[in-house]
């Protein structure tokens, strides 16, 4: 007899097939068996297992190995009793396993229970779900941040508006600026030609007028061609958002960044070769230097601030409003690794520098025995200093410039929003 148990198909599928052997269906055994007396334990036997005192000495089972009767039956309803114990422990298992299943399900998709109010009446409550939560979840979720996406349209749109109205007053007093002009200019043509109808005595008279005249003409048409010449006349609005949602107007975003890092990482170095393309002697930093750098679409400010010990103290004065850090690390020395690991652990602890992006730059890469990128981010526990935070290690060269525009473009992808506008 076989029998197959199947569990609910939300859990991991098995089968239990139980055999039990078949016993003769004879109400009564042969005569025979009245003669038996031992059970052979051989194991071609085991199909017929009962033997008799004559053919345990002279039949098919001689010489084998036996045993009494009512001790191997005693010993097998043992093992019967032991066997439906276990089924009946294995049985309330898996039926208590099953009871927990349709508690789950009824958990997940919720439904109506009879309750009693204060009265005693008796009337059904909806029960919610899990799944049913966990749906309210997501929509408070997306509302919430439906709401503030709304906000954030209707600042970024306010920004566009005031952009708009400053460019149109300043162009419509351009307007009026040039139609003044041209009404001054018309005026000066007409007196110069009526000064030409005049007789010689008049001409030579008004000769002092007409050359101050031209000389306010000549002033005036310079500082034309000098505006002119800085305004470019473009209807064009061109708009980049940030990863925050924020909208800046122009055609450089500019960018507020501090270069940081032990003395003689080479901060200065970076710097400017990344505003003139060449190389520059290290020389010690007494202060600060501060370059801009147009890269693509952005315009970094970037403050380069000595290192010296003494000089640390003085980091916190360039924390303001700045947007992304760059910390220089000297890939050649490892004995100030833990130096540089302290002050940058120092750095991430800055109020003012939470939200700014952390660009690590592990310099010298180019020298033979270089630590490696892989290797100091094992030494300074990057993952775990900079947990929470948008930070990127990036190895370079400073003398060469390479690895640096591959750092800018790390920052250019975390402060434009992608697909916005492409940073090219």
């Amino acid at each position: 007899m076989r029998m197959r148990l199947t569990l609910p198909p939300c859990t991991a599928r098995f089968v239990l097939r139980i055999c039990v052997p078949s016993v003769p269906s004879s109400p009564t055994p042969p005569e025979h068996w009245q003669s038996t007396g031992f059970v052979c334990l051989e194991d071609g036997c085991q199909p017929g297992p009962l033997m008799c005192c004559v053919c345990k000495e002279y039949g098919k089972h001689q010489g084998h190995k036996h045993a009494v009767l009512e001790a191997e039956a005693n010993q097998i309803r043992a093992s019967i009793l032991d066997m439906a114990h276990c089924i009946r422990t294995f049985t309330e298992e898996v039926s208590e396993y099953s009871r927990k299943l349709v508690g789950i399900v009824q958990q997940i998709e919720g439904g109506e229970q009879i309750v009693e109010d204060s009265m005693g009446i008796a009337h059904t409550e909806h029960v919610p779900g899990t799944a049913e939560s966990a749906r309210s979840c997501v929509r408070a979720y997306f509302a919430d941040l439906h709401e503030t996406l709304c906000r954030q349209e209707e600042m970024a749109l306010s920004v566009v508006d005031a952009h708009v109205r400053e460019r149109l007053i300043w162009l419509r007093q351009q307007q009026e600026d040039m139609t003044i002009l041209l009404s001054q200019v018309s005026t000066a043509c007409l007196h110069c030609e009526k000064t030409l109808q005049q007789d010689d005595c008049r001409v030579v008279l008004a000769k002092q007028e007409i050359n101050r005249l031209l000389e306010t003409l000549q002033k005036q048409q310079q500082q034309f061609t000098e505006l002119a010449d800085h305004i470019q006349l473009d209807a064009g609005i061109p708009v980049t958002f940030t990863k925050d949602n924020r909208v800046h107007i122009g055609p450089k975003m500019e960018i507020r960044v501090v270069t940081l890092g032990l003395d003689g990482a080479g901060k200065t170095t970076i710097l400017f070769k990344l505003k003139q393309d060449e190389f520059m002697q290290p020389i010690p930093t007494i202060g600060f230097n501060v370059e801009t750098v147009e890269y693509k679409n952005l315009k970094f400010t970037i403050w380069d601030v000595g290192g010296k010990h003494k000089l640390r103290p003085l980091w916190k004065h360039y924390y303001l409003n700045t947007q992304a850090v760059v910390f220089v690390i000297d890939s050649c020395h490892r004995d100030r690794l833990m130096e540089s690991h302290s002050e940058l652990a120092k750095l991430l602890t800055e109020k003012e520098l939470r939200d700014a992006l952390l660009l690590i730059f592990a310099n010298k890469q180019d020298v033979p025995g270089a630590v490696s990128v892989e290797e100091m981010t094992e030494l300074l526990s990057l993952h775990k200093l900079c947990c929470g935070r948008s930070w990127h290690i990036q190895g370079c060269d400073a003398r060469s410039g390479m690895g640096l525009h591959e750092g800018l473009d790390w920052l250019s992808r975390q402060l434009v929003a992608a697909g916005v506008l492409d940073v090219a």
